[in-house]
Parts: C-alpha cells; structure tokens; sequence
C-alpha cells in the first residue's frame, strides 16, 4: 500500500507538506528549539534528495503558510519559500549529477562512499543556504528581523543549522525508507533549459566558496565586492538548479544491506553518546576561550558533534567494508557468474583479485582462501561439463544423422511397390532410441517373385545399427542368386560371421511368395513365429522350429517351409518389441493380446491394423517406449490367371 502511494507526487506532496508543518509547529511553536537553533530548515535538502521538486514544494509551501500564519511580513516570506525550494532542488540535482563514481541511484547509505557524498553535499547546501539568506537581506531590509547578520554568530548560525540538521533528519529519513522498501519518487525531469557540464558550474562555485567563507567569518565588512561574489554564487546555484540531466534517473528499490545495518546501528550508538554529554561537549569554547549564549553554544556543539559522528561513522564502514562487506560482495559477484548464463555461456572472462583479503589471518581471510580453492575446483569442473557438454552434442548429431540415413534405409513406398500387383504390404519401424537394430525390407527377386523379411538385432545403438544394414544388403543381394531361402540364410549367415568380433547375431523371418501361384516359401532363424489369416478366418501363430539366428555360428542348416496363400490370406510379422512391451506392472503385452487385438481389426485396412495395434500396445504401457517397435503385415489377393 505505502509502496503504491509513494509513487504517486500528489501523496509525496501532501506528505512533505504534512511532515514540514509538524516540524514547524514543534520546533517554532513549542519550547525545544531556541533562537538560533530552528530545525526544520534542514528537511529541505533531504526531500529535495528524496523526492525530487515535487517534495521540495510541498516542504517549501508548508513553510510559506506557518510563516504568514505567525505574522511574518509576505515579501520575507516569499523570498524564504524561495530560498527552501532552492535548496531543496539544489539537492536533488547535486546527487543525481555530481559525484557519480557509481551507479547512480537513489540516496542510500550502502557505502562509506555514500555516506562521505550524502556529508559533501550537505557542506554545499549549507554554503547555499548561507548565501541565498545573505543576499537576500542585501536586496530586501525586511529580512533583517527574521536573519540578523551582525556578528560572526549570527552569519554562521544559519549555515551550521542547515549542516547539523540535514545530516540528522537525512539520516534518520533516508534509513527508515530504505529499511521499510519505500519509493523515492524521481521525477522524469526538470526544467531543461541550458546544456553546461556540471563540473564546471562546481568549479566556479567553489572557488566563490574558497573566498567567501574566510572573509564572511573572520569579517564584518559588507563592501560591495562582496556583495558581487554572492551574487555570482547565487547566479551558480541557478544555473545549477536549471541544467539539464546527463543521465536517466530511475528509482530502485534494493534490499536493505548488511553495510547500512552497521552504519545504522554505528549512528545510534554515536547519537547517544552525543545526546548524553550534549552540554559538557564544550569544543568551542576551548578553541576560540569564548563564552557564548546557550542556545548559540548548543547549535555550536551539535554541529560540531554531527560533523564528528559521521567522520567517525565514514572512518568505521570504511573498515569494515575493507575488511568484510568487499569480500563478501565479491563472494557474491562471483557466485552471480556462474548463475547467470549470459555471462557464464559468453566470452566475458571472470576475474576477482581475492588475494588482497588473504592479508590478515582473521576469519573472513579463511573463508576467502576456502572459496578461492572452491573456486578453482568450480572452474575446472564446469571446463570440464563444458568439454562434456560439448562433446556429448557432437555426439547426438551425429547420432540424429544416423536416425535419419537408417529412416532413409527403411523403405515406406508401399503402394508404389504393390501397385496394379496382386498384394498389398504395409510396414511400422520406431527405434526405441535414436537408432535402432530392428528391420523390415521387401523387394524384388524376378518378375513372378517378391520377398520380405523381418529381423532383430540382439544390440543396441550404433553396433546394431551397422550389423542391421550389412544383414539387409546381404540378404537382398544374394537373394538373386540363391534360390530357395534355406541356401540364402545359410549363405547369410557364413558371411555374417566373418569379422564379427561384437558377436552380434540377428533373428530373421524371410519368406518368397509366388504371385502367380500364392505359394510362400519361408525360413525363420530364431524370430518370433507370425500370425497368418487364412480362408477368411481368424488369426493364428505360424508357430514352426525356429533354426539358429544369423550371425552366430558358421555352417548351421536352415530348413525351408512352404504354405499355399489364397486370395485374401494375411500374414503379420513383428519384433520381440511388441510382444516384450511392459509397463512394470501388468507385464508383457504378450502373444495372446497381440492376436486378439489383431483380431478385433482384421477385417480393417493393413495401414490401420498396424494404427490400431501400435494404439493399444502404447496404452498398455503407459506410453513408454523400452525397446524397438517393428511391425510388418502381408495380404495376398490372388492373381488373375490364378483365379
């Protein structure tokens, strides 16, 4: 909710205005502040940091209503309304456009850098202040009553009111948002009306600076030279205020660090300290050995006790970044490296120099030296995943080549092969991985015979792959010349053993069906025995002695098997993938669910026989896939001189 609202410039308008008027009202209008002590002059600067013009306006507003309502004369008034929104954008410009060694961002004490540029702005402001109030009592009498300047004291106490308390309520103010998350509201822009490098407009002002301030104090003479370098001063201060940004500002909200919890806590024991021995931190007088009114020695001792505590709060964190938080923030940068892919997958080179926090043998040295070694073992360990990575790419490419040159081996050109012939044919090869050992083939043998067969290779992967592909083109090659199926298998398998040093070996089902007759001769080395339709019935296994698979022994007969197929006949070949299917529960598909679920489709196209098997064998298993899918079916349907 208070996120929301403190982005929204009505809200931060209405809240400084609020802020400003119960300052006013306790410092002006109860007995705590004095004569020379007023306050709330120094939330000025602070707003003006926060929330850019539109929380100096509403402080400045605030201000101009209580100083009418007390019976100020309105011309003092206004020039004061004046002065305080002045100051205030003065501010807002000084942090967002000077001093920007860093990220620019909004006022955080994350830093001794930080907290040293919030106390070198505050030192301007109040040389602003000081100056503004100065000419302005030169250009209108009235302001005499409220500023009187004459003695070093009262030319001072302005400045060091607009020191002490901004560097009081800045501290307090800019720590509670921040440890609460709260926006501070940066405006897109301010009045860009000149273009005028910044360093230079400082460079001037401080050399006004450098004469101004000696002569002020240690003077009382107000002759007109002086007079020309306030109004020089003030000519800088606008200048300034109207230049143009040199960098987009964007507020963001950053987790409160573990630096500004000690500076915090730094803050409020050094306040305390301050607040107890308040009246006996007499500095000034023992310097100057002047007795001055209580409230001018109050103002003098809290300047002097501000200055002081954040000296030594800038001295501290300077420590303890040196000897912890940088450490720590390196640690942290280096593990963001390797979390953050673009950096880490990019050329940029990672490099931190840890070993200037291994001069002091303390704890946070050992905890350095335990992730230097981490380090180096981190790195070695992702060279080594990258080379692994790399090389194991290399490989899926070149196994995805070989999925596709397999695929290409498998023939699909169904209807072209049986087209205007009395048969019909259909096949389904999926690999379990990205190649497999399982085949199916079917060609030619001469103008009256055709041949297919089915075969499983006992591998996996590459091996099998390759000893698939020399088993296909023996097979189809030397069918040409051998004529019955147990020669080509024995002559198959004598050359499937040659330089077989895997000891590989494939189950095959070959058969040679006679178009003109139906007459299928087939031979089976090991494989699965096929399901066959015949006379317009169910299916049933065509269940013979297997012989001994190819490949693993030389000179082993076949024996040949002959059947007579009859228009409509149907044979179905199949890998032990189907059968051997499981989901670890309900077991194997099995023989029994393969037939009846062939059964159940037979009377179906062959393209959706092999669908509606290929469907079901998923379901039973989940849709996992453990071995080889390869499935071939057969449909004879008579030749005309037969009929």
């Amino acid at each position: 909710m208070l996120k929301r609202l403190f982005k929204d410039k009505k809200f931060i308008f209405i809240f400084t205005f609020i802020v400003e008027s119960i300052l006013y009202y306790f410092f002006e209008h109860l007995p705590i502040g004095g004569e020379y002590i007023v306050p709330d002059v120094g939330i000025a600067p602070v707003f003006g940091m926060m929330f850019g013009p539109v929380g100096g306006f509403g402080q400045a507003l605030a201000s101009l209503i209580w100083e009418l309502y007390d019976g100020m004369d309105p011309i003092a008034s206004l020039i004061d309304f004046a002065i305080m929104f002045a100051i205030s954008i003065a501010a807002y410009k000084l942090w967002y456009t000077t001093f920007t060694k860093r990220t620019i961002n909004t006022p955080k004490f994350d830093s001794s850098y930080n907290v040293f540029k919030f106390l070198i702005i505050t030192l301007f402001i109040s040389v602003i202040y000081w100056a503004l109030i100065h000419i302005s009592i030169e250009a209108y009498s009235q302001m005499w009553i409220v500023y009187p300047l004459s003695t070093i004291i009262n030319r001072t106490s302005y400045a060091l009111n607009m020191f002490s308390f901004t560097l009081i309520f800045g501290l307090a103010f800019i720590s509670i948002f921040n440890i609460m998350g709260l926006p501070m509201k940066i405006p897109e822009g301010w009045f860009n009306i000149i273009d005028i490098d910044n360093k230079y407009l400082l460079i001037i002002f401080i050399v006004l600076m450098a004469y101004l301030i000696p002569v002020q104090i240690f003077s009382i003479d107000n002759d007109i030279t002086d007079n020309i370098f306030f109004a020089l001063t003030i000519l800088m201060v606008i200048l300034f205020c109207l230049n143009k940004f040199r960098a987009k500002i964007e507020a963001r909200i950053v987790k409160y660090s573990v630096i500004e919890k000690i500076i915090l806590f730094f803050l409020i024991v050094l306040s305390i300290i301050l607040l107890i021995y308040f009246d006996e931190i007499t500095v000034i007088s023992f310097v100057f050995a002047t007795n001055f009114e209580g409230y001018r020695l109050e103002l003098m001792n809290l300047t002097i006790g501000s200055a002081l505590m954040i000296m030594f709060c800038i001295l501290h964190i300077h420590y303890v970044e040196k000897t912890m938080t940088n450490p720590i923030y390196d640690l942290i940068s280096s593990v963001n490296y390797y979390t953050d892919n673009k950096k880490f997958n990019s050329a940029e080179k990672f490099n931190i120099d840890f070993e200037k926090y291994l001069k002091n043998n303390d704890d946070m040295s050992r905890l350095v030296e335990s992730f230097i070694s981490l380090n180096k073992n981190i790195r070695n360990n992702l060279d080594n995943l990258k080379r692994t990575t790399a090389e194991k790419e290399k490989i899926e490419t070149e196994f995805k080549i070989a999925s596709n040159i397999q695929s290409g081996m498998i023939k699909t050109d169904f209807d072209e092969f049986s087209n205007d012939r009395p048969f019909e044919i259909y096949g389904l090869m999926e690999p379990a991985k990205e190649v497999g050992g399982d085949f199916y083939d079917y060609f030619n043998i001469d103008e009256e015979s055709i041949a297919f067969v089915i075969g499983d290779v006992n591998g996996k992967g590459v091996p099998a792959t390759l000893f698939m592909v020399k088993t296909m083109q023996l097979i189809e090659n030397h069918s040409k010349f051998d004529s019955t199926p147990e020669k080509l298998f024995e002559k198959v398998n004598n050359l499937s053993c040659i330089r077989n040093d895997e000891g590989l070996s494939v189950s095959s089902w070959f058969g040679k069906l006679n178009l003109n007759n139906g007459k299928l001769s087939f031979v089976n080395a090991g494989h699965y025995p096929p399901l066959i339709r015949q006379d317009n019935k169910e299916f049933e296994y065509l269940k013979v002695q297997p012989d001994v698979v190819l490949g693993m022994e030389e000179n082993v007969p076949y024996n040949k098997y002959e059947i007579d197929l009859t228009p409509g006949d149907m044979i179905f070949l199949y890998t032990d993938g189907v059968t051997e299917a499981n989901d670890n529960h309900k077991g194997f598909y099995g023989e029994a669910r393969l037939q009846k679920t062939i059964n159940t489709h037979k009377d179906e196209k062959l393209e959706k026989i092999i669908a509606n098997i290929k469907n079901d064998l998923y379901q039973f298993c989940n849709y996992t896939q453990f071995d080889d899918i390869t499935m071939l079916i057969i449909k004879y349907n008579g030749c005309e001189s037969n009929e």
